[in-house]
């Protein structure tokens, strides 16, 4: 058995978990981490910690999203057993999802996982209306970033001590990115429950067919625009046609009000992860200013 955290054998200890083999997957301090536990029947678990600032009523939200997609068939990190507390981090065993991301994606894999997230969606729509909005989230055409937590201000006005030029930078993005997302009236978007982030790393696949879908850790209440900029799409120009065509089939087709929030939406979203390094830097008072510049640049705002 690989050597693993105390905080973990004690987490297996109180669950009655008893694996023959674990297995780092990811084990980041005060950030998501996971172990593959090979048990002694032959199956497999993974053991989820959550990130420090995780809350019980933030992971009720995605557990209840996992489960109901569980429910209908798709192979996700559903809950198998109780979350645990240990060392102030949370902790639970979630079913193994199979197969293996395709990266870097050839065109085909770009257009199947188009086609995978527009069913995805519609696996979802019903249930968004239900559920409501995550704790602590908003969509993000409602403002410069999608954490209620976030003071944007405060962000701006820490950065200008460290960085007057990239603070201002960031000032006329989010202005600019407010304006054109009023400009085709962004407000009356309709909104669903997404995914979140699916790009390729979250989307398995085995001999060519979806084998299952991870990493719901920021699944909420938001715009199918803002699903497809966080989906890195930019970067696979194949996949939003195969997510319209898959739409159509389905009988739920993007609206010309989305059709035209596509580009605002993008720009706003990269706001947004300027925002989150802003205030990752603002809280640690270390800044990667070299992020945030990246990220500024992609929201198409000329810098100063």
């Amino acid at each position: 058995m690989n050597a693993v955290p105390a905080g973990v054998v004690g987490v297996l200890d109180v669950l009655g978990l008893k694996p023959r083999e674990i297995t780092v997957l990811k084990d980041v301090p005060l950030e998501n981490g996971s172990w593959l536990l090979e048990m002694v029947d032959g199956g497999r678990v993974v053991l989820r910690r959550y990130h420090a600032h995780a809350t019980v009523p933030d992971l009720s939200y995605e557990h209840e999203v996992l489960s109901y997609l569980a429910g209908a068939g798709w192979i996700v990190p559903e809950p198998i057993g109780e979350l645990v507390r240990c060392d102030n981090l949370w902790y639970c065993p979630t079913r193994y999802v199979p197969g293996t991301a395709t990266d870097p994606e050839d065109s085909l894999y770009r257009r199947r996982r188009g086609r995978d997230l527009a069913r995805l969606h519609c696996a979802l729509r019903d249930f968004g209306a239900q559920l409501g909005q995550r704790p602590g989230w908003k969509a993000q055409h409602t403002g410069v970033t999608v954490h209620t937590s976030i003071d944007w201000y405060a962000c701006l006005r820490a950065l200008t001590e460290v960085s007057p030029r990239l603070a201002s930078w960031a000032s006329d993005a989010a202005d600019q990115a407010r304006d054109a997302l009023d400009a085709v009236g962004a407000a009356e978007l309709p909104v669903t429950l997404v995914h979140g982030d699916f790009h390729e790393q979250n989307v398995h696949y085995h001999n060519g067919q979806l084998a299952g879908v991870i990493d719901f850790g920021l699944t909420h209440i938001d715009s199918r625009p803002y699903e497809l900029a966080i989906a890195r799409t930019y970067r696979s120009p194949e996949t939003i046609p195969a997510y319209r065509e898959e739409l159509g089939r389905n009988g739920w087709p993007l609206s010309e009000l989305e059709e035209a929030a596509l580009g605002p939406i993008n720009s706003a979203f990269r706001v947004d992860m300027a925002a989150w390094q802003m205030e990752q830097g603002r809280t640690t008072g270390n800044y990667d200013l070299a992020m945030i510049e990246r990220q500024l640049y992609r929201t198409g705002t000329r810098p100063p």
